[in-house]
């Protein structure tokens, strides 16, 4: 429960920060800065090379201040002289990718480059330990005060100078960074000591080879999820990248769900096949992909109705004009996407991760080449959405027939068909109570809106007995895990 606790607050950082930035500097720089946060985080990403697998699997049952301090420092040491040395090629490569990138629409300075990976860095060594030691209260808290302290960061300099810049939004963050690695080093100083300890030229390549897999899995999975904002800045302006994420983060609301179901199911499955009753797992498996369809259904409805009044109120009436079929298109693809989610399960306990690979694969070489092609000919944001939502579903199409091979998925079509009425209801009734609110003010009529259509979809949902005792049972015991 902590960990999908977790989950739900980091979510909610990009819907909190995001109309603090547009508000405020408007939608360039954010645009500008969802582009360049992310170029960073993929390059931090890389900067590892696979180095560190071993740490992380072995970490856990690693005991004593010894058997610790000679896993964990190898790899810490390599990884920063690796990001040394990607700061020093991107501050290199800056004056390109600004010109060609971001189009030179972009104002900062090159050396917040290397604070922030390094400090990042910093971060993610100190959360990672925690991980691995199985401490994850302590992991969970240093990854949500992260977030949040950038916020109150943002805030103070905002009152205080009131204005904040690309070089604030990324110093700021660097800076929190860097306030939540020093207690988490200090417990890892207490604990193991402070040393320098490197890699053997032959264990260097060992745990490369290992795991460099898991760095071109990264590549793939960026290039599914985010390459559709470096695209839209190519042939579109980085404006329009303001413009596209807002929508983007709104539909794809409901994968957090996904997520938190995927917090539990690998282990519950897993002990339910290692315990030989592959029926559990799969009604287990069932049960969840029943639950998230149930409520990523009229999450779609729901935002053909209230996009552009949501898009208004967090972001401005220029956002949501350009962008409000963004959400419900992106909306269906997360369903796509979730789906996918939860049927990597069960490639996961039967050891198919070359079909999880594969799974990815696909879709992003497909997101890449009609993003490629599409948005050169329809210079549209909304071609991207449709490209997004296509990717996951030909992603979602693979990871089923891997699956199905093996077990047998029930969609319980005749559950999903009450479902899809009472979305259909739920959308009617907000459409037509919309023009009711009208002159209630926005931040009112949506509470109205969103009560009243969770109250009308759950009412026609019981109507139709769509529930059992068995799946409500399971629900109850889902959620308490």
């Amino acid at each position: 429960m902590t960990v999908v606790f977790g989950h739900a607050l980091l979510y909610m950082k990009g819907i909190i920060i995001m109309p603090l930035i547009i508000k405020t500097v408007g939608v360039t720089v954010y645009g500008g800065f969802v582009l360049l946060s992310s170029v960073l985080g993929v390059v931090f990403g890389l900067s590892s090379m696979g180095a560190g697998f071993r740490a992380k699997r072995f970490m856990p049952a690693a005991e004593g201040m010894t058997a610790r301090r000679e896993i964990f420092y190898p790899q810490f040491y390599f990884q920063l002289f690796s990001v040394i040395l990607f700061s020093c090629l991107l501050i290199l490569l800056n004056p390109t990718m600004n010109r060609y990138i971001f189009k030179s629409q972009l104002a900062y300075s090159a050396w917040v480059i290397p604070f922030y990976l390094l400090f990042y860095f910093l971060y993610s060594q100190g959360s990672d330990y925690f991980r691995y030691t199985s401490r994850i209260n302590f992991m969970t808290a240093a990854s949500i005060c992260f977030p949040y302290m950038h916020i109150a960061m943002l805030l103070l300099f905002l009152y205080f100078a009131k204005t904040i810049s690309l070089n604030v939004l990324l110093l700021s963050e660097a800076l929190s960074a860097l306030l939540v690695s020093i207690p988490c080093f200090w417990t890892i100083f207490r604990e193991i000591g402070a040393t320098y300890s490197f890699y053997s030229k032959k264990g260097l390549l060992k745990d490369i080879k290992i795991g460099f897999p898991l760095i071109f899995s990264f590549l793939v999975d960026f290039i599914l999820s985010g390459s559709d904002r470096y695209f839209i800045a190519f042939y579109l302006t980085v404006s329009a990248v303001g413009y596209y994420n807002p929508a983007y983060v709104l539909g794809s609301v409901m994968i957090l769900v996904a997520k938190a179901m995927c917090t539990v199911l690998p282990q519950l499955m897993s002990k339910a096949v290692d315990g030989n009753s592959d029926y559990e797992a799969r009604r287990m498996l069932n049960y969840a992909i029943k639950m998230f369809l149930l409520m990523a259904l009229p999450f779609i409805f729901g935002s053909l109705v209230l996009s552009r009044p949501v898009l208004s109120l967090l972001t401005s009436s220029e956002i949501a004009e350009n962008a409000f079929l963004v959400t419900p298109i992106v909306a269906l693809g997360t369903v796509f996407c979730g789906l996918s989610f939860l049927l990597s399960n069960a490639l996961f306990v039967q050891i198919k991760t070359a079909a999880m690979f594969k799974m990815n694969l696909y879709a992003a070489a497909f997101n890449f080449i009609a993003n490629l092609i599409f948005l050169y000919y329809f210079r549209d944001i909304v071609v991207a959405a449709i490209t997004t939502c296509l990717g996951y579903l030909i992603g979602f199409l693979y990871a089923y027939r891997s699956v199905h091979k093996d077990w047998q998925i029930d969609f319980q079509v005749p559950a999903l068909s009450k479902s899809l009425v009472a979305s259909i209801v739920m959308a009617a009734v907000l459409y037509l109570i919309s023009y009711g609110l009208r002159d209630v003010g926005v931040s009112i009529a949506l509470v109205c809106e969103l009560a009243l259509g969770i109250s009308t979809y759950m009412a026609v949902l019981l109507i139709l007995k769509t529930f059992s005792p068995k799946e409500l049972s399971f629900i109850r015991s889902l959620v308490y895990r």
